[in-house]
């Protein structure tokens, strides 16, 4: 099936007063739709462009800025990705994935802030107690760069968090400490998802005791302690998932893959095949079928439903940094890692225009005339928004529906 180049503003454009008609949504959620359906359009704004060489006009129309608008991830990525290129260490690196059972899902739909917290809070502390453990033979400070996901290939509710985790740790006397096998194996990922399963368990405990869980809708049930123990005792019977993939190549996979988990959506406008009487064909991975590439189609307002079930909360940090990696710690660890493997120290991190970030990825000036390739594209008028930015203004259901 041909692409002819469909999006996620499209359907909200198309089906989302629809949808709104049936379900009720927070005003955060009502931000993110309007953000979406005005972006890139004489909404928000813009300017008019004139090349001068050849006169050439073009306009461009703003962006929303909205972290879950496709449309808006692709410059963003490339900086951050620009900006961690410093941060690269010569050691080899590991992807490890801590998952929680399904069982769980409908309880992290009604908590999402607390329990996505809490779920960052026993990764991190799985691994940082790995790391000191003696029979675990690492017994050094590690590093690590956690990213939360929420979603399948089918953009169903799958909450996750990616690690980028280099093998090894820094010393207490700053040297550099490989993980097992000259870092070829970090930990037995059994042993992971038995402790993280214990702390995640641990916690949700305390949490239920102090009555900070949100038990409405489906989980009204839980409200009675007997039914919850229930549930606690099946999920400390299940297998819960760690995956610990084998070590990148290099540090071009790293920072390749850093950048595919940090700023990506729960689906990317180019996995949007079709979009026709309602109904929405998207493309996606299938995993348990050797990779292999399939197409799916739903609703279009299954669709909205599903993308905006992973939403994050407002002002929420997915991608959080842990150890020797931690804002506060990180230049002073990784000055003396540096040092340790004879690095240069005064390596400072890059501060590129969106010009040069560009061109830097693409080989191609984004302000250079597209007709005669010759002149460079300039201001000439300014384009004011349509009654305000999106950002700075507060939508409401009724004004959408409209």
């Amino acid at each position: 099936m041909q692409n002819t180049k469909y999006s996620v503003a499209d359907i909200f454009r198309q089906y989302g007063k629809s949808f709104l008609k049936e379900q009720r949504v927070s005003s955060h959620h009502l931000k993110v739709i309007d953000s979406i359906i005005k972006c890139k359009t004489f909404m928000l704004g813009g300017h008019i462009e004139k090349c001068n060489k050849c006169g050439h006009k073009r306009i461009h129309y703003n962006s929303c800025g909205n972290r879950h608008c496709p449309s808006c991830q692709g410059a963003n990525k490339e900086k951050w990705i620009l900006d961690r290129s410093h941060e690269v260490l010569p050691v080899k690196y590991f992807h490890v994935t801590f998952t929680v059972p399904d069982t769980l899902h409908d309880l992290f739909r009604y908590n999402k802030k607390i329990l996505y917290n809490l779920l960052f809070t026993c990764v991190w502390k799985t691994l940082d107690d790995f790391s000191k453990t003696p029979d675990k033979k690492l017994m050094a400070k590690m590093g690590v760069i956690a990213v939360l996901d929420t979603w399948t290939q089918k953009i169903l509710y799958h909450p996750h968090i990616h690690c980028i985790v280099p093998a090894g740790g820094i010393t207490s006397n700053y040297k550099w400490k490989h993980s097992q096998t000259k870092g070829n194996f970090l930990f037995n990922k059994e042993a992971l998802a038995a402790a993280f399963r214990g702390k995640f368990l641990f916690y949700l405990d305390k949490l239920y005791k102090q009555y900070k869980l949100n038990l409405n809708g489906k989980n009204q049930i839980l409200k009675n302690p007997y039914k919850f123990q229930k549930l606690k005792d099946n999920l400390y019977s299940k297998q819960w998932i760690v995956n610990v993939k084998k070590p990148f190549a290099g540090p071009e996979q790293v920072l390749e893959y850093l950048g595919r988990y940090t700023h990506r959506i729960a689906i990317s406008n180019y996995r949007i095949l079709n979009l026709i009487n309602g109904m929405v064909t998207f493309s996606y991975i299938d995993r348990k079928n050797g990779n292999k590439i399939d197409t799916t189609t739903i609703s279009a307002i299954e669709f909205i439903r599903r993308f905006l079930e992973h939403v994050l909360p407002p002002k929420f940090v997915k991608v959080r940094h842990y150890g020797f990696l931690a804002s506060r710690v990180k230049s002073d660890y990784l000055r003396k890692i540096r040092e340790y493997f004879n690095l240069d120290t005064t390596q400072k991190k890059q501060k590129l225009s969106f010009q040069q970030i560009i061109y830097l990825k693409t080989g191609k000036d984004p302000y250079l005339c597209p007709l005669c390739n010759k002149g460079l594209m300039e201001i000439i008028e300014q384009i004011p928004p349509v009654r305000g930015s999106p950002r700075k203004r507060i939508i409401t259901q009724r004004e959408l529906i409209a």
